[in-house]
This record gives structure tokens, C-alpha cells and sequence, in this order.
């Protein structure tokens, strides 16, 4: 995917600059015209004017990030200079002159710049859509275009940060367990490989036919020293392996159905899944986002395929006619009774913006309770499971002794 830098006419005649990543020319200029603008040249940037950072993280596959505490502190200030009168480019200046984060001193630095060529700043961050989601960028265009830009940024920066809530959540719910299981794993992994092999020395000094749980735990302590380096690479191999077939959609698709049906994670996904569609769907609607647009950037800002999936169908439902409570109501799988009936009653009284953000409320406080009862049921079952390995290796050393004890008394 190259960079492209373009000049077009929108349709008022004015004139409006910028840059874009295309697959060619006749892509970029098929792009242009979906958002209205008629292009009269297109040219390739040249290597010395490409952020040399960004490009080289695009080869190696990665992709630069910016920290969301940053990007909601950036929409809060600005949301406070718009609404006190400081001109747009005034404001990005400001910034630019105070920003330290490489990546959004870049950003804005492009935002100077596209907005003194005559662009619209949801222009400037469509360019982005690893910072600025489809949703934000939405937003910002509907606060554009009806004059309003300092009541959409205050929504959108309500909206980031409800959900960065709610995915920092999800996120530290996963933490403990993972912490818990490595602190096993190496624990278990310095008794094969240090304090195994002192027992063993003390046992076989003293003769014997030994019991088979103590002869299993001295052959998984000799196969563990003997291969320690040929494991931990086999195991590197794996882990690296498996997150890139996760990467793919294939591999995406194929976690997350299992996730689904698992016994606390699938209910966990559900809740989390209908807290981010209500939230995203609600704030859009209120925005003044047409129902069928809302629905297709819902489709991409969820976070599970299967809601992409079921989203699709209802927004192809409501293009043919049908309510969105009757589309939502054909996917009950994913949206329970609860948040079918209240959208019902939002939509029969004119008010389903706002009671699709009570539903979201509801269920992120479910999302919640959810994770902390999850944790509770976790901590004992890790510790159990922790001390039952340790203590059985420590049992299966000791028979041994307590054998040759029992010999020696008789």
C-alpha cells in the first residue's frame, strides 16, 4: 500500500488537500469520490517526505500505537478550546507545539497541514484509523457539518472513555489468571530442575525399589534438564505460531467461537458485546447518524466476529424495511430479552438513543459484577491447583523416605 498525496474539488467547488494510503491511483480516486471530492491530482509521495518510522513499523507488520489516556486527554482539550472560540488550526497548533508522543506529534502535524489545504478535520482522521475509530470519525463529520463540533468531540470523548473502561476491564480480568499460572510454571520448573534432583541423590543412596509417582517425577526432572533449552524453544515456536494464526480472520474467528462457548467466558462476551453495541449505536443515533450508517459502523467497531456477523443481518433487515427492534429480536443468541424490550419501548416513544445508553449502562455494570465474580471463583481454584502440583511432587519425593522409615522400624 503506497501513499498517495491528492488535491480535489468537494462539492461546492473548494478546494481540499491531503494524503492517503491507496493499492494505486484508480483506488485512491474511487475512495475520493465515495466522500464526495473530485480529484485533480494525484502524485506518490516521495520517500523523504514519509514518516520513516510509521513505514518501516508498516514492513515489519507492526503498526505505530498511541497511548488512549493521550488521545482522550487530546479530544478533552480540544472539546474545551472549540467551545471557547479558539479557531480549529489555532488549536492543533498549540498542541503541536506542546505534544512529546512522536507518533501524535506526527498526527498533528498532518492535521496542520490538511487542515491550512482546506480539509475537513474527520478528513484528517479518517487518515488514521488505527488512533481514531470509525465511530470518533463519524462524530466529529455529523459535528462538522451541523456547526456543533464542540458537543460531538464532548460525546466522543465520553463514549472513549467508556469504552477504554470497559476493555481495561475485560483486560485485567484476564491479568491475575495469566500472572498466577507463569508464577506456577516456574515454580514448578525450578523444583524439577534444582530441588528434585537434591531428593534424588538422597533416595538412590539408600537403595530400594522406589514407588512409581516418585520414578514419574525423577523422569520428567531428567527429561526437563536434558532438553530444558530444546522445550522453551518448541514452546517459543508454538506461542509464536498460534498468535499469528490468531491474527488471521480464520484464526480470530475460530478463538473466539471457542471463547463463546465456554461456561463463564461465553455469558462475560455477550454482556460485553450488547454494552458496546448499545453504547456505540446510542451515541451515533443521538448524533444525528442515519439508523443504516450507524448500523455499518457498529458492524466495524465491534469487537467479536460473531456481532459483525449478526449486525450485517440487521442492518440488511432494516434496509429492507424491518424495525430495528424486530432486526435485533431475529439475533437473540447475542442480545438477551432485557435489551431487545427496552430498545422496544425506545422505539415506540422516540427516545431509542437514550435508552440504548441505559442498556449500555446496565450492562457494563454486568460486565463488572461478571469479572469480579470470575476472579472470585478463580483465586481459590489457582491457588488449589498451584498447591495441589507442588505439593504432589513434593509427596511423590517423599514416599521414598517414608518407606525406607517404615522399613527400618520393622
Amino acid at each position: 500500500m503506497a501513499e498517495y498525496q491528492y488535491v480535489a474539488q468537494d462539492g461546492a467547488g473548494k478546494k481540499v488537500e491531503g494524503r492517503l494510503e491507496a493499492n494505486n491511483e484508480g483506488e485512491l480516486r474511487m475512495l475520493l469520490r465515495s466522500k464526495g471530492l473530485r480529484p485533480t491530482r494525484i502524485s506518490k509521495v516521495a520517500l523523504g517526505q514519509m514518516d520513516v518510522g510509521a513505514t518501516l513499523k508498516r514492513m515489519m507488520g507492526g503498526a505505530a500505537s498511541l497511548p488512549p489516556d493521550r488521545l482522550m486527554n487530546f479530544v478533552k482539550q480540544l472539546q474545551t478550546m472549540i467551545s471557547s472560540g479558539v479557531p480549529l488550526v489555532q488549536a492543533i497548533e498549540l498542541f503541536l507545539d506542546q505534544e512529546s508522543h512522536p507518533y501524535m506529534k506526527m498526527i498533528l502535524t498532518t492535521f496542520r497541514d490538511r487542515l491550512n489545504g482546506g480539509s475537513f478535520l474527520w478528513e484528517c482522521m479518517s487518515a488514521y484509523p488505527d488512533v481514531f475509530e470509525r465511530v470518533f470519525v463519524a462524530l466529529v463529520r455529523a459535528g462538522e457539518s451541523s456547526g456543533t463540533l464542540d458537543v460531538m468531540l464532548k460525546r466522543s470523548g465520553k463514549y472513549l472513555e467508556n469504552s477504554y473502561r470497559l476493555r481495561r476491564l475485560i483486560k485485567s480480568s484476564m491479568n491475575y489468571p495469566i500472572i498466577v499460572t507463569a508464577i506456577a510454571v516456574g515454580v514448578i520448573t525450578l523444583m524439577l530442575t534444582l530441588v528434585i534432583p537434591k531428593f534424588e541423590e538422597m533416595i538412590v543412596s539408600g537403595g530400594g525399589e522406589l514407588p512409581l509417582p516418585t520414578k514419574f517425577v525423577i523422569d520428567l526432572s531428567h527429561g526437563l534438564i536434558n532438553h530444558f533449552f530444546t522445550i522453551v524453544l518448541a514452546l517459543g515456536a508454538g506461542v509464536y505460531l498460534i498468535r499469528q494464526y490468531v491474527k488471521t480472520d480464520e484464526g480470530k474467528a475460530v478463538l473466539q467461537n471457542i471463547a463463546m462457548k465456554l461456561p463463564v467466558m461465553g455469558p462475560l462476551i455477550i454482556q460485553s458485546g450488547v454494552a458496546r453495541f448499545a453504547r456505540t449505536m446510542g451515541t451515533l443515533l443521538s448524533s444525528g447518524v442515519p439508523i443504516v450508517d450507524a448500523l455499518e459502523i457498529c458492524k466495524d467497531a465491534a469487537s467479536h466476529i460473531a456481532y459483525e456477523d449478526a449486525i450485517g443481518l440487521m442492518k440488511r433487515e432494516v434496509e429492507l424495511g424491518a424495525s430495528f427492534s424486530n432486526a435485533m429480536l431475529r439475533q437473540q443468541a447475542l442480545f438477551p430479552k432485557m435489551a431487545v424490550q427496552m430498545t422496544v419501548v425506545g422505539e415506540n416513544t422516540g427516545n431509542m438513543d437514550k435508552m440504548l445508553e441505559k442498556v449500555a449502562d446496565f450492562y457494563e455494570e454486568e460486565v463488572e459484577t461478571s469479572i469480579q465474580g470470575m476472579l472470585k471463583l478463580i483465586e481459590p481454584f489457582m491457588l488449589v491447583f498451584m498447591g495441589g502440583i507442588v505439593g504432589g511432587l513434593l509427596i511423590a519425593m517423599y514416599l521414598p523416605i517414608f518407606q525406607m522409615a517404615g522399613n527400618t522400624g520393622n
